[in-house]
This record gives structure tokens, sequence and C-alpha cells, in this order.
């Protein structure tokens, strides 16, 4: 009887552990808010999201018309798309014919259509993170946000900011299997963070974040990893309920190699002298796009200094439980921000 119990409980372990995912999802770290007034909790519960999709009225010009065309186009895009007087470029607009009438751009751009041509998608998700955006930095404006389609430019980023515009290069984000970036050379690990699950979190890493980082050169190492670490505390706090792999652009397999060696990362970066290092080659082997990182053998994912800057900056603000994302945001001093982060892996 005694043992039938036992394979009872031991069934029921072993169930209640699949349901749950076998680990219990990790809490995002709680970030002060600075007190809003009701003009502020309005405006961030009402937000109104504009969305202009160049790519669209591009490969739909009339291309017997095309100066006529790009005037129109000019008053309605920001000028670092289209500068003003350029319709008036003969040599720019056949240029521009050329891209567009491109038989392996025509067919980039069909496949973006077929993914992307309903963005209600997007605002949806990026809606509540953009209200969170405000409560935490009330007066703000949100951006607007421009898609593009670039022709599978890989050295150009996802996305990137412009005064008050967010550009989002679509055809970065057709998935890692999409049978282009293989045509185009782009490397398995570039690929893989050409999808769709990233394209709003990206926003805010790779672009928002900037208005609030301070104008500040990058010395060291740690300066680097801290650097980074904000962008991730900065993008996780907008999307609580995103996964912290997501939020770092790993694989789930990557996000657990990289806390399973956690302590073993750090305490290699102390013993080799890396976190002091001014250099900007192991800044960049580091920090960087990379397939793994080198200093860590062929198993590790790339980019372990975000990784790490990430944990230095959860734990400051786990400790610090009163400083605002703005507070971080500003802080320049890498160094004291680890040593008053208590920044200890087992």
């Amino acid at each position: 009887m005694r043992r039938n119990i036992v394979i009872i409980l031991c069934i029921s372990l072993i169930l209640c552990i699949v349901a749950t995912g076998c680990k219990k999802k990790s809490k995002p770290v709680d970030v002060a808010k600075p007190k809003l007034t009701e003009e502020q909790v309005k405006t961030a519960k009402s937000i109104d999201i504009k969305m202009l999709r160049y790519e669209q009225d591009l490969f739909n010009i009339d291309q017997k018309n095309m100066a006529a065309a790009f005037a129109a186009m000019y008053r309605k895009y920001p000028d670092n798309i289209i500068a003003n007087g350029a319709w008036n470029n003969q040599e720019m607009l056949e240029s521009i014919k050329g891209f567009i009438n491109d038989h392996t751009i025509q067919d980039i751009y069909k496949e973006t259509e077929a993914q992307y041509a309903d963005m209600s998608w997007f605002t949806k998700e990026i809606s509540p993170a953009l209200t969170l955006y405000l409560t935490h930095f009330p007066g703000e404006q949100i951006p607007d946000f421009c898609t593009l389609v670039s022709g599978i430019d890989f050295q150009m980023p996802q996305v990137f900011g412009y005064q008050n515009t967010i550009f989002i290069c679509l055809d970065m984000y057709l998935g890692k299997d999409c049978k282009f970036y293989g045509q185009a050379g782009m490397p398995n690990y570039i690929a893989a963070r050409c999808d769709k699950k990233y394209m709003a979190t990206d926003c805010f890493s790779k672009a928002l974040v900037y208005k609030h980082l301070p104008d500040k050169t990058l010395v060291t190492v740690l300066d680097n990893m801290v650097d980074a670490g904000k962008k991730m505390l900065f993008t996780q706090t907008m999307f609580p309920t995103t996964d912290p792999q997501d939020i770092l652009g790993y694989s789930k397999s990557q996000y657990k190699w990289a806390l399973s060696h956690e302590s073993a990362i750090w305490h290699r970066m102390i013993e080799k002298n890396m976190v002091y290092d001014k250099s900007e080659d192991m800044a960049r082997r580091l920090i960087d796009e990379t397939p793994f990182t080198r200093d860590f053998g062929n198993d590790s994912p790339g980019r372990l200094g975000v990784f790490i800057g990430f944990q230095i900056v959860q734990s400051y603000m786990k400790t610090h439980p009163g400083t605002t994302l703005k507070d971080l945001m500003n802080m320049t001093d890498s160094q004291k921000l680890l040593k008053e982060s208590g920044y200890k892996p087992n």
C-alpha cells in the first residue's frame, strides 16, 4: 500500500513538473515608477500609434510620374527617407526605379507583404509597452513607426531611430528559414534573430532606449557591458511578460547555457582582466553579434558580455528598489554601479 502511494506521488510530481514547463518562470525586477499627475496617467492610457508604410507606397508608386509622386510622399515621411527636392534629381529617381523593378527585390517585397500586409498585430503588441514607457518616462512623446524593405541588407540595423520615428526593416523579420537570407549569404546566427517575435522588443532595445542613455564614451569592457545591460533592463521593464531569453535574443538552450555557466563566465572575466580591458577588440568579442563568444568556447552563445551586463544591472536594481529607470539610465559610473550591485554569481 505504501509503495503504491509513493508511486502515485511520483507520477503526480512528474505531471506537475511537465505542466509547469519543468522550471518556474523568473520574475522581472520590480522597477520604481515616478509619481504621475492625473493628466500623465490619462495620456499613458490613451496612446495613438502612427504607422507609416513606406515600402507599400514605394512599390506601388506611379512610375510614370515619379517626381510628382515623390514630392507628395515627402510631405508624409521624415526627411531622412526623402530629402527635400530629391524628386528633382533624375539620377536618384532612376536608381529608385531600378531598385523597385529588380526581380529579386520584388520577390522580397511580395514575401514581406504576404507576412506583414497588416500590422495591426504589431500595434496591439507594442501598445502596452508604450503605456509602460510613458509611466516610467512621463512627458515623453511616443514614437511613430515606419516600415521599410531594405533588400536584405544585413549590414543595416533591423530597426533604428531618427528623431521621433522608429524605422523597421520588415524584410529582416521573415523567419530564420527564409530562402532570401541564404541567397544573400546571411550567417545562421544572424538569421536566428530575424524572427517576428523580436520586432517589438527590438524597437525598444535597438532604437527607443538611445533617447535615455547618457552621452558618454564607453572606455572599458565593463562600460560596454553595463550599457548593454541597461538596454536589456529598459526593454524587460516595458515587456514584463516576455521571457528573458527573448529580451536577450537567445534561444532557450543558449540562455540555459549562459545561466548554468554564469559564475564561471564572470570568474574567467575577472581572472583574465577582461572587465577593465580598454581595447575595442575585447569589447566587440563580448558584445557584438557572433555565433559564439570565442573566449568561452564554441558551445557558448554569442554576446555573453550583454548577458553579464544584464545580470549586473538586475542585481543593482534588486538591491536599490527605489531606483527609477530614469535614475538607472542616467548613471555614468559603471564601476560604482558594479560595486553597489553586490553582483557575485555563485
